[in-house]
């Protein structure tokens, strides 16, 4: 079986997604990951996470317990990231990388997480995302160039257009046969009966 999974590098839920979309593989199902700009408004210099979680969902303390409960369980190092940088420069880099020299792909992919979530390190950096990159054997030249000349916006917008086509409106998500959107990091036995029943259908189908 066959998903795309639509991700950012700064919603927590979508680092506790890495657990779950192993968990998928080890399922059966090879998943594809595409970039979702969340949320498009935060400005280039960046903001404080804990206003921006107090303005938006009250005390970000609570979800934040969440979160460290969560990647506990799936043996995820975490720490409270003290600001929220603008994401689109990680996000075409990552979708470069994963259109152009793809075997580096899953590293730099698992890198800007650990990053952002493990390090706290700036994701709108270029050199940080250049040393990223480089580190997981993609050429780091070649992508800085690439969207500092704009080359990528097409190919962002391209995801957004599909996570909309798809229904998806928020991360992380998975689209699973092309047919079913499995939303959020549900708990791992909500991913294991959903995927035992689609595989079901679609052998009753084929």
């Amino acid at each position: 079986m066959d998903a795309l999974l639509w991700s950012d590098y700064l919603w927590p839920w979508c680092y506790v997604g890495l657990d779950r979309s192993a968990l998928l593989r080890s399922l059966g199902v090879t998943g594809t990951s595409l970039p979702y700009e969340l949320p498009p408004e935060i400005p280039v210099g960046g903001i404080c996470l804990e206003e921006r979680w107090r303005a938006r969902y009250g005390e970000a303390s609570a979800m934040y317990d969440r979160i460290d409960a969560e990647c506990e369980k799936a043996g995820l190092p975490f720490t409270r990231p003290p600001r929220v940088p603008n994401p689109r420069r990680a996000l075409q880099t990552a979708e470069w990388v994963r259109r152009r020299q793809a075997e580096p792909f899953d590293t730099l992919d698992r890198s800007l997480f650990h990053a952002h979530f493990v390090d706290n390190r700036p994701l709108d950096d270029p050199d940080v995302l250049d040393e990223l990159v480089s580190a997981a054997g993609a050429d780091a030249h070649a992508v800085h160039q690439a969207v500092e000349a704009g080359a990528m916006d097409a190919a962002l917008h391209e995801s957004m257009d599909a996570a909309i086509d798809a229904n998806v409106t928020g991360t992380p998500a998975w689209l699973l046969a092309d047919r079913f959107v499995l939303p959020g990091a549900q708990p791992r036995e909500v991913v294991e009966r959903v995927i035992t029943r689609l595989q079901e259908r679609l052998a009753a189908n084929s």
